[in-house]
């Protein structure tokens, strides 16, 4: 009995100290947000983005190789700083811009960009049933279907002046109808992709731009929009551009990632299996996620017009890869 209450007394004096160290942490991660806030202003000042990837890297490193020299294993770092930054992170997105944002749409993505750009400006999120709330921005988070079209030229002579944009993931030929629609009925026309669907922070994601002949000056003002609620933008120069980049990037991934699915379920393999690798489990992660919306990957495969000639071709590389693991030089001769 004395033995078991001295182990007592020693675990509440160690959970004093730990307590006292949790008050510590709460003071010092405060502070630090209270200076990222001060960060965010001066950004903003300066006319840069809120999210600087390079710098992220360096933080996480030094997290990683402090925590590492008290033994926290590398994934629990990473979470320790990306939980930090991304407080950090949000508290810069204060900047209210006078722009009215209404989103017809209300699933994953709608309900996502809606969450993220509500942080910076007046968002109306609405279902594709509902009638239409004019905006500055009205953003289409639907599917790329004859319905969606039907929306823009039911509501054509509300949109004049508005900027219309598609948050489709593939572009052609939808995009040269809308854009023909704009060049009609007087709206101007911007193609979006976010690059990502459901997230309950999707800062530091990546918007895909692509301006029509009817953009003008309001491509400055979206991309304003997305960098104001934390997002990276890239503008490319073309839906064809894009379709066939997505192909690769998207189209090419989902491929793979179900080709892997049918091979281990053929070997009898549960996705659940105890013998996963490290590197396997974050694989696995991103293919649990596809098979929970197996229509996107039916429809990335069957509207982008690219993305037969990138299975065919993924064929042929896998061959080829076969061959060079099995040669003399299998790990450099992957080639570029």
């Amino acid at each position: 009995m004395i033995i078991a209450h001295s182990v007592i007394i020693m675990l509440s004096e160690l959970r004093r100290s730990i307590d006292a160290i949790d008050e510590e942490l709460i003071r010092l991660i405060g502070e630090r947000v209270r200076l990222a806030a001060e960060v965010g202003r001066v950004k903003r000042g300066l006319g840069l983005p809120i999210v600087d990837d390079n710098r992220e890297r360096e933080v996480i490193a030094k997290w990683i190789e402090g925590l590492g020299k008290f033994g926290v294993d590398l994934e629990s770092a990473i979470g320790i700083a990306q939980s930090i930054i991304g407080a950090s992170t949000k508290v810069q997105l204060t900047n209210k811009l006078d722009i009215r944002v209404a989103i017809v749409g209300s699933g994953r993505v709608g309900r996502t960009m809606a969450k993220a750009l509500g942080r910076v400006t007046n968002v109306i999120l609405q279902g594709h049933s509902e009638e239409l709330v004019p905006g500055d921005v009205i953003m289409l988070a639907t599917r790329p279907t004859s319905d969606s079209l039907g929306i823009i030229t039911k509501y054509s002579s509300r949109f004049r002046g508005s900027v219309v944009m598609d948050l489709f993931s593939v572009k052609t030929p939808i995009f040269r109808l809308i854009e023909n629609e704009s060049l009609r009925s007087g709206f101007h026309y911007i193609s979006a992709h976010p690059l990502f669907g459901e997230l309950g922070n999707p800062i530091g994601e990546t918007v895909v731009l692509i301006p029509s002949r009817t953009s003008g000056d309001r491509l400055d003002m979206v991309r304003e929009l997305f960098t104001s609620a934390g997002f990276n933008v890239v503008v490319l120069g073309s839906p064809e551009e894009h379709d066939r980049l997505m192909a690769y990037i998207q189209v090419a991934h989902h491929v793979l990632l179900l080709t892997l699915y049918r091979a281990m379920r053929r070997a009898g393999i549960d996705l659940n299996t105890p013998l996963a690798t490290h590197s396997l489990r974050y694989t696995l992660k991103a293919l649990e996620r596809v098979l929970e919306q197996p229509e996107v990957s039916n429809e990335l495969f069957r509207l982008n017009p690219y993305s037969k000639s990138v299975a065919g071709e993924l064929g042929d590389l896998l061959k080829e890869v076969v061959r060079e693991l099995d040669g003399e030089n299998a790990i450099g001769g992957v080639g570029p």
